[in-house]
C-alpha cells in the first residue's frame, strides 16, 4: 500500500478545490468529503447548509446553495460554449436544472478546481457533460478512463480502457497507452506496457490480432516507454510464462500498464480483479480533460471515493 501512503502524503501540499456534486445525495461521497476536509483538502459541495453537518462549516470546505447561483447568467456562458452544436438560450438554461450539467460549469467558471463524480450519476451522465463543456487537452485527441489497481505485496496496476471507448481503432489504442503510461509515471513509476490479446507474437492471426499489433507499433513509434503486443495476460504477468512463450523484453511478466482491446474486456477484468482478487479500484480515473472530472463506479466504497478524490486532486 505504498502508493496509497504516497498518494496520502503529497495530496496534504494541494491546494486546489475539488467539486463533489453527489455529497448530499450519497452518503459515501458525504463520508468521502468529511474525510477530505479532515485531511486538510478544499472541497465544494452542492445543496443547502442545512444539508451538512457542522464539520463543513469550516475554510476548507464551501457550500453551494444552487438557488444562490444566477442560473441565467451561467446559461448564457453555456449557451456560448454550444451554440454552434444547435444549443439555444432556453436550452442551455434547461440543461442547467441536471446537476450534471450544472455542476461542469461551475468547475468550467473556475467555482473548482476539479470534479468527482459517479456514485449516483451513471457515467453517460457524467462524462456527456464534461466532454462537451470541459473538453481533451489541446494535444490531446481522446479521453481515456483508467482503473488504477492495489493490491497487498504486488506492484500496482493500470487497466485501460475501462469506462469510456467501447471499440477503440488501432489509433485510439495507441493513445490509451500512451496516456495510461503516463499517468503511472507520473503517479507511480517506471511503466511496462503490455497490449493484451487472446495472442502472444503470433500465436494466433485474426483481424483482431491485427489491430493490436497496428496499435502496438503505432505505441510504440509516438512514445518512449517500454511497449509490448500483441501479448496474452498470462505472458504479461508471469516471467515463466513469458520465456516459455518468447517475450523476451522487460515487459514479459512484469506489466504493470494493461491496455484491453476493447470496453467489455477492460471493464469485466478490473471488477473481476477487484471482486474475486480483493484489489482496491481506484477510479475510473479519467486521463486528457482539460481540469481533471473522474467518474467513480456506483459500487464504490467510500475509501474508494476518498482516494480517487485525492489522485483528481493531485492530477491539477
Amino acid at each position: 500500500m505504498d502508493v496509497i501512503q504516497s498518494i496520502l502524503t503529497k495530496s496534504k501540499k494541494c491546494k486546489a478545490k475539488i467539486l463533489l456534486p453527489e455529497a448530499a445525495i450519497d452518503k459515501r461521497i458525504y463520508a468521502a468529503a468529511k474525510m477530505l476536509i479532515k485531511n486538510g483538502n478544499n472541497v465544494v459541495v452542492l445543496g443547502k447548509p442545512s444539508n451538512f453537518d457542522s464539520d463543513f462549516l469550516n475554510a476548507h470546505c464551501t457550500i453551494i446553495d444552487k438557488d444562490s447561483l444566477n442560473l441565467k447568467q451561467i446559461a448564457d456562458s453555456l449557451y456560448q460554449l454550444r451554440k454552434s452544436k444547435g444549443l439555444t438560450p432556453k436550452g442551455a438554461y434547461q440543461l442547467l436544472q441536471n446537476d450534471e450539467y450544472l455542476s461542469c460549469m461551475l468547475l468550467h467558471l473556475g467555482y473548482a478546481d476539479c470534479m468527482l463524480a459517479g456514485a449516483v450519476y451513471t457515467t453517460a451522465n457524467t462524462l456527456k457533460p464534461a466532454l462537451q463543456i470541459i473538453k481533451t487537452k489541446p494535444n490531446k485527441n481522446l479521453v481515456v478512463g483508467c482503473m488504477l489497481m492495489i493490491g497487498g505485496g504486488v506492484s500496482p496496476l493500470v487497466f485501460g480502457d475501462v469506462s469510456l471507448n467501447v471499440n477503440p481503432t488501432a489509433q485510439n489504442l495507441s493513445e490509451i497507452a500512451i496516456s495510461c503510461a503516463e499517468f503511472y509515471k507520473k503517479f507511480i513509476s517506471t511503466p511496462r506496457v503490455a497490449m493484451l490479446s487472446y495472442s502472444t507474437l503470433g500465436s494466433a492471426q485474426s483481424e483482431f490480432t491485427s489491430k493490436i499489433i497496428d496499435a502496438t507499433k503505432l505505441a510504440q513509434q509516438n512514445s518512449n516507454f517500454s511497449i509490448v503486443g500483441e501479448i496474452q495476460a498470462d505472458a504479461a504477468l508471469n516471467k515463466i510464462t513469458a520465456k516459455q512463450k518468447g517475450v523476451l523484453s522487460s515487459v514479459g511478466g512484469k506489466a504493470n500498464v494493461l491496455i484491453f482491446p476493447d470496453l467489455n474486456a477492460g471493464n469485466i477484468s478490473y471488477k473481476l480483479v477487484s471482486e474475486l482478487a480483493h484489489y482496491t479500484a481506484l477510479g475510473p480515473i479519467m486521463l486528457n480533460f482539460n481540469k481533471p472530472v473522474n467518474d467513480l463506479s456506483r459500487g464504490c466504497t467510500k475509501q474508494e471515493a476518498f482516494l480517487t478524490a485525492l489522485i483528481t486532486l493531485l492530477q491539477v
